[in-house]
């Protein structure tokens, strides 16, 4: 198919090759499909698709269009091959989350694997080929959910729905509650009050409060706008005088602005301390949570090993002191009486939670005097620009009009402006997280009510028919590994069970080729008496693996006709001597092509051209 191919002895050079299939669904529409396998003119990931028996009947006229595979989109665009072969089918794919939160369909990669297992991956366990890389959560469950049509994927996807709403709405809360942080620190404004995410009983009317530092002291936002407003207005009610007539109150007010400069810079440099001390008694506590972190692990894993019956001695976790962390000298004696493991766990824990509390008030206060720092420097900056206007005042011409005092006018209405939008912006966010908290508020509570739910008795008998059905086809292949009547049926995951734990750890290799067996003819069964999206298709690449029991590879076939009777299309491939497989089909209905031992599959539909 892809390099070369020998005819009669012949070895030639393959120049184009291609598969082609026809398929049929159940409104009796048939397409042919063809994708190339070696071309100089199509990709591999085109498939052309024609609307009609174009193998079977290929002397008609057909319309035919082109599709991709293997890219993205193509499970869900127009264009894309599995888009169009979803329709085809009847199939109306659920959306399912993936892994990352976000929403895609159920991809038929996902569904084919209880269709059709390949000899040489898709025999080594039960689903062995569920595909893993589509990122789809608990994607053996939502397959197997679609193919028995269970009620319950309902619920499932409008849990996933209801919990990537809840994740998203915790990353908007997070992500408003820093921009307001940031926007309020950078305009000299604490924000206090807000939780670091959603609670259930968090409201807009609980305490948060806004500060302005103001010199040693906070005050609330809206007071500090008050103070400025009074202070505006003030200043407008003041006559602007020429510079001549000012020059006295401008010179008292320049040497008391400038001794108010050098006031606040003796504030601003001890508030700088503050703040250096604030961070270094952060970074403490932080250092000295990872060590009690240790430690309490340390104790951890030493009260499992006695746990476990270790006899080995605890001295190596007396290497530092557990209070101040300092290196003790060897032999050094704590106490006569030392605390147990469990009891020093027990201490260490309610100390660590105590450093914790203690390590978020060191934050707090550490973004207290970052916000006082940031406001002292503005008011000493724009106090600066005062004096300066003041110094241009007084040496400008005496019949001009009092620059200082309309700088100050504009320093105070600028300040106003950018407090009462910032009040704003804040009021806005904090709307904007009282409406996050009530939906998610409500998604926990549907959240809550829905993981609360059991299957229903509908979905409940369709389990029952799938482990009946299990169960019984065990028994006829000649399962030995346990008592077949002891497998059940996972209502978590829908797999084959044994005392709660998947099959797979205490079987045979043979016998795990019989769970296989039992566990896709289930599906087809079941799928089949209820309804269900199965497309009663199944294709067994050399079922009889693991040197399987002739009476069991027999009680398959037996199994495969009875379905094939029912309308269903069972298809094996496999190189079992034909004398012996034919005496096993004897009586069952069915349509065998046998290939000679030796002959190929691939054989020329004309005299191949000499030279």
């Amino acid at each position: 198919m892809t390099d070369s191919v020998e005819v009669e002895g012949s070895e030639y050079r393959v120049v184009s090759s291609e598969v082609a299939l026809e398929i049929q669904n159940a409104r009796d529409e048939i397409i042919t499909v063809r994708r190339a396998v070696r071309s100089e003119r199509y990709d591999r990931t085109l498939i052309r698709v024609t609307r009609g028996p174009a193998l079977t009947n290929p002397r008609r006229e057909y319309l035919t269009r082109d599709y991709f595979v293997r890219r993205q989109g193509a499970a869900q665009r127009e264009a894309g091959f599995h888009h169009e072969l979803a329709n085809f089918l009847g199939w109306q794919l659920p959306r399912v989350t993936r892994i990352d939160g976000s929403e895609g369909p159920l991809y038929l990669e996902c569904l084919f694997p209880y269709f059709f297992v390949e000899q040489k991956h898709g025999w080594s366990g039960v689903q062995a080929r569920i595909p893993t890389y589509l990122g789809i959560q608990d994607v053996s469950k939502r397959s197997a959910e679609f193919i028995l049509n269970l009620d319950a994927m309902e619920a499932i996807l409008e849990r996933q729905r209801l919990e990537s709403a809840v994740t998203l709405i915790e990353s908007d809360w997070k992500t408003t509650e820093h921009g307001l942080e940031d926007i309020a620190r950078r305009g000299g404004v604490l924000v206090r009050g807000i939780p670091k995410k959603p609670t259930r009983d968090w409201r807009l009317d609980d305490r948060v409060t806004s500060e302005v530092a103001a010199d040693t002291e906070w005050i609330s936002l809206s007071a500090a706008i008050d103070r400025l407003a009074d202070k505006l207005e003030a200043a407008t009610r003041r006559r602007v005088t020429s510079t001549g007539e000012a020059a006295p109150g401008i010179e008292r007010a320049l040497s008391a602005n400038q001794e108010e400069s050098v006031r606040l810079a003796m504030v601003l440099s001890s508030a700088l301390e503050e703040l250096e001390q604030s961070k270094r008694r952060s970074n403490s506590i932080e250092l000295r949570i990872e060590a009690m972190e240790e430690d309490v692990r340390k104790h951890k894993d030493a009260a499992l090993l006695r746990h476990l019956g270790s006899s080995e001695n605890i001295e190596g976790l007396y290497e530092n002191c557990p209070t101040c962390g300092q290196s003790l000298p060897d032999g050094f004696e704590i106490t006569d009486f030392p605390l147990t493991i469990e009891d020093n766990i027990s201490h260490l824990e309610k100390e660590l939670s105590t450093f914790r509390s203690m390590a978020e008030d060191s934050r707090r206060g550490v973004e207290r005097e970052q916000v006082r720092t940031g406001r002292l420097r503005e008011e000493l900056v724009a106090l600066r620009s005062a004096i300066r206007a003041q110094k241009d005042a007084l040496v400008s011409p005496s019949d001009l009009p009092d620059a200082a005092t309309l700088a100050e006018r504009l320093q105070i209405e600028g300040r106003l402006s950018s407090l009462r939008d910032l009040r704003d912006t804040i009021d806005s966010s904090l709307e904007e997280l009282a409406s996050l908290s009530q939906t998610w508020r409500r998604n926990k509570d549907e959240l809550s009510r829905i993981r609360n739910r059991e299957l229903n008795p509908a979905d409940a008998a369709k389990i029952d028919k799938l482990r009946a059905s299990l169960v019984s086809q065990l028994r006829s292949y000649g399962f030995r590994s346990m008592e077949p009547h002891t497998v059940d049926i996972s209502e978590k995951t829908y797999r084959p069970i044994h005392e709660g734990f998947d099959l797979g750890f205490d079987l045979s290799a043979s016998d795990m080729i019989r769970v296989i067996w039992s566990y896709l003819f289930s599906f087809m069964e079941v799928s089949r008496e209820v309804s269900g999206n199965h497309l009663q298709l199944l294709v067994f690449d050399e079922p009889r693996q693991q040197e399987a029991a002739r009476p069991s590879f027999e009680q398959l076939l037996r199994r495969a006709a009875m379905n094939g009777a029912q309308g269903s299309q069972v298809l094996f491939a496999t190189s079992e001597e034909e004398r012996g497989l034919a005496e096993m089909l004897h009586g069952l209905p069915h349509s065998m092509i046998s290939i000679p031992r030796g002959e190929k599959l691939i054989r020329p539909v004309s005299p191949p051209l000499s030279g």
